[in-house]
């Protein structure tokens, strides 16, 4: 600090003029009993301040002499004071103050007003901010806590095409009823058909979900929320009304914890939204991602910022985890318990390139680890067995597209080699490692938004003739995904591949929250039947899975605020295959708080 603020030579030592500031402060001191004494008639106690003059002297900022010579003079001038008071004791003084009367300072109107005002805006603050004067405060901590929610009511209609086929085996209720025994001789029943003929109308349906978020802190939040649901299916919260009138099931559908230290860089761990910029091709909308996954950007100006995505999801746990698979001797070789995960990267940015235009766009690489079914080691159920060494590299879920195969290389039985039960799962025929490009362009013509969306993908673990060379013997070939035969009985040649894409184009406001708003929307799907996992795409579009094709147009208008009217065609037919052709029609309303 500056020496002339702190009153000395920059040593420690008072200055000459410092001194006599002092010394005239101390003379003021001292002068102050003798005017009182004057004003009051009487001779206040001076020991206050020789107990000052005494502590400056220790101090070092007075010499004993000048202490002793200012305790002189303040005697001196207060004898002198008190003979004056004798000599004239009816003095009036000028202001017209009697004997025995107390001085009181005036403060102007205007002062005692700007005081009162500042003290009122103190307390009006401090009472505001620890709820005790508001009419039903709420305790702080729930200030920390909001709440949302939606509902949608639908009347829903499946219509299938006359020309469809009525074969199709529904491969993933044989893996969650199984095993099924393949062999019709043996079991007496045919294996689970997927309904391509009857049609399904009027449906009463709805989804339902309400979560909270809390913020725990200026970095940590925390969501939990919970929806409805028919199964605990991780594509879809729909729930069919009706059956008897009997209660609905509620599911934990996201729980969450981010750490957010600045508000370009957020990690987020446990059951959370899709962290990723994608359209409804191949994530179904509803999805949700158990896992971490990190997320930040980089503005380079106000008009331009990069993002980036990284992320890791356990999909499947196999070897023992769950308490579903075959026990641990059954197993002929450990590589066959790993579990599967999938990793995930997504790089992209955001132009504002004109004042109400912008552009998105995202590459992304979605690696799903081991999720290729194994054949199992030879496996002699005939012996009482009930397992095979590969049942747990049978997908979890899965919907309807994927090549599959046959999991058990079942020993014939001995005593009966040519005419024995064959009970089976299926596994995926290919790995599934998908490349991903997502572009959305945003502007306005006059006052009307639109919005441009682009997707395409291709799984680059995919190999048509992987599926047939892997196992000798005939093992392990595809028993799906064969196009039709023209004799009764016989497939015809396989057919599949590897690439999804979309393009959507849409008018007015994407997502209408206020009265006489609204957008229209046309689309058109295309999904190879190996492009992508079936079990997490949209269920909508071909009632769910791959190898789907055609357009899909939707309508909303907002009738009150957060409140509005939808109405959805999703006209879908097969990519390769026999013809399976379904239509689904949904008129919805839905609310949003």
């Amino acid at each position: 600090m500056d020496s002339r603020l702190r009153g000395n030579d920059g040593k420690g030592k008072p200055t000459p003029m410092h001194k006599k500031a002092l010394c005239l402060v101390v003379g003021v001191l001292l002068a102050g009993p003798a005017v009182t004494a004057f004003a009051q008639d009487a001779a206040p106690s001076t020991n206050a301040t020789i107990n000052l003059i005494h502590l400056m002297v220790k101090k070092g900022l007075l010499t004993q002499g000048e202490a002793d010579g200012l305790l002189k003079q303040a005697n001196d001038e207060a004898m002198q004071a008190q003979k004056a008071a004798v000599a004239a004791p009816t003095a009036v003084p000028a202001d017209g103050a009697q004997p025995g009367d107390v001085r009181a300072v005036y403060v102007p109107q205007n002062v005692r007003n700007e005081i009162r005002e500042q003290v009122k805006q103190e307390v009006i603050a401090q009472a505001k901010s620890e709820h005790w004067a508001e009419p039903n405060a709420i305790p702080d901590w729930l200030d920390r806590i909001s709440w949302y929610g939606d509902v949608h009511v639908r009347d829903e209609s499946w219509l299938y095409s006359r020309n469809n086929a009525n074969d199709f085996i529904d491969y993933a209720a044989l893996n969650r009823n199984g095993p099924f025994d393949i062999n019709t001789s043996t079991a007496n029943v045919y294996p689970p058909l997927l309904n391509s003929t009857q049609n399904r109308t009027n449906m009463l349906r709805l989804q339902a979900h309400i979560g909270m978020n809390v913020k725990l802190g200026d970095t940590i939040t925390a969501g939990v929320r919970i929806g409805s649901g028919g199964d605990n299916n991780p594509v879809s919260t729909t729930q069919t009304l009706g059956g008897g009138l009997i209660k609905k099931d509620i599911w934990l559908d996201q729980a969450w914890i981010r750490w957010q230290p600045n508000k370009d860089l957020s990690v987020t761990a446990g059951r959370m939204p899709d962290p990723f910029m994608v359209t409804d091709l191949i994530y179904s909308t509803e999805l949700n991602f158990d896992g971490v996954a990190g997320h930040g950007e980089l503005p380079f100006s106000d008009d331009l910022t990069a993002f980036a995505t990284l992320g890791a999801f356990p999909i499947q746990y196999t070897g023992g985890t769950t308490g579903n698979e075959a026990p641990a001797e059954a197993s002929s070789n450990s590589k066959y318990s790993d579990n599967r995960w999938m990793s995930a990267a997504q790089f992209g940015f955001k132009w504002k390139f004109a004042d109400e235009a912008s552009w998105k766009m995202a590459l992304a690489y979605y690696y799903f680890d081991r999720m290729r079914g194994q054949l199992s080691a030879p496996c002699y159920l005939y012996t009482g067995i009930n397992y095979c060494s590969t049942d747990d590299t049978a997908p979890d879920y899965m919907q309807w597209g994927n090549t599959v195969f046959l999991l058990r290389d079942i020993v014939p039985s001995t005593s009966s080699p040519t005419n024995y039960a064959q009970p089976q799962f299926v596994g995926l025929s290919y790995n599934y490692h998908i490349a991903d490009l997502t572009n959305k362009i945003d502007f306005k013509v006059g006052e009307t938004p639109i919005e441009i969306q682009a997707e395409y993908e291709r799984n680059l673990a995919y190999h048509a003739r992987d599926a047939f060379d892997r196992y000798p013997d005939g093992l392990g070939v595809p028993v799906n995904n064969y196009q039709g035969s023209a004799t009764s009985g016989e497939n015809g040649p396989y057919k599949s591949g590897p690439v999804g894409w979309l393009v959507r184009g849409i008018i007015g406001t994407p997502q209408p929250m206020a009265l006489n708003e609204w957008n229209i929307a046309l689309g058109y799907k295309y999904l190879q039947p190996d492009a992508m996992l079936d079990g997490l795409t949209d269920q909508n579009f071909h009632l769910g899975g791959t190898n789907a094709k055609g357009f899909i147009l939707t309508a909303d208008y907002g009738i009150a605020p957060r409140t509005w009217l939808s109405a959805r065609y999703y006209g879908a037919k097969q990519v390769y295959g026999p013809p399976f052709t379904i239509d689904v029609v949904q008129f919805e309303i839905s609310t949003k708080f």
